[in-house]
């Protein structure tokens, strides 16, 4: 199983799990935050492996959990995340 197939797995967990939860959409459910550290853990290593020239920070940002490195669902989703940031 790849990095995207077991994301794409979390992410439809998270649905069924948020569909079961009124008003928790599917990126606030653990199942949908574990998808999203996956996803910017690999996006992370892939700027490394890239040569990125900054790899240390991105390496802490990643790890440190702060400010997703992907946007988390649609452009609304996305803003609203800017204006109440996520806590892990």
């Amino acid at each position: 199983m790849t990095l995207d197939e077991m994301v794409e797995d979390l992410r439809a967990d998270a649905e069924d799990i948020a569909s079961d939860l009124e008003g928790i959409p599917p990126e606030e459910t653990v199942t949908g935050q574990a998808a999203q550290t996956l996803e910017e853990f690999g996006a992370a290593l892939a700027q490394i492996r890239d040569g990125a020239a900054e790899a240390v920070e991105i390496a802490r940002a990643a790890l440190a959990l702060e400010k997703p490195l992907k946007p988390i669902g649609g452009a609304e989703d996305t803003i609203r995340g800017l204006l109440k940031p996520r806590h892990v």
